[in-house]
């Protein structure tokens, strides 16, 4: 497995965390919240590729 697929669904997870958490103003508010929506969609998209793919099993 690749790492990038959890790297992008980790670093959406700590981003939406961290906007839940913290009393920002709003427009930081929103680019944290908008750096999560981009990071969980991305990693997803990667993660549904890499099962998509078929694997060679050891036989």
């Amino acid at each position: 497995m690749n790492n990038k697929n959890i790297v992008f669904v980790s670093l959406g997870l700590i981003f939406l965390m961290l906007s839940l958490t913290l009393t920002l103003p709003t427009p930081l508010w929103s680019v944290l919240l908008g750096i999560s929506i981009i990071s969980n969609i991305t990693g997803t998209a990667l993660l549904m590729r890499f099962i998509k793919t078929p694997q060679n099993s050891i036989r």
